[in-house]
């Protein structure tokens, strides 16, 4: 799996919320969302850009971070 892709599931899965709502958010249907999620098709700057926003953190830190370094941060904004 691509690690972005891998990295957007973990930060949706971290923040709870359904393919449908990311989906909603990003202007795109749940399938669309789903093969984004899943490395089926490129995720695009604008599509980063997008998740970052919604969950927070900065399009450096998605791109940059390893998944791990990751979900320690996201889960951290989440308790905090």
């Amino acid at each position: 799996m691509n690690p972005i892709a891998l990295k957007i599931r973990k930060l949706r899965e971290i923040h709870g919320y359904p393919q449908e709502y990311v989906a909603f958010q990003l202007g795109v249907s749940q399938a669309a969302y789903s093969k984004k999620e899943t490395g089926r098709t490129e995720l695009s700057l604008t599509v980063l850009q997008q998740v970052s926003a919604l969950y927070g953190i900065s399009l450096i830190d998605l791109i940059n971070l390893n998944v791990q370094d990751l979900i320690v941060m996201a889960v951290r904004q989440q308790v905090s």
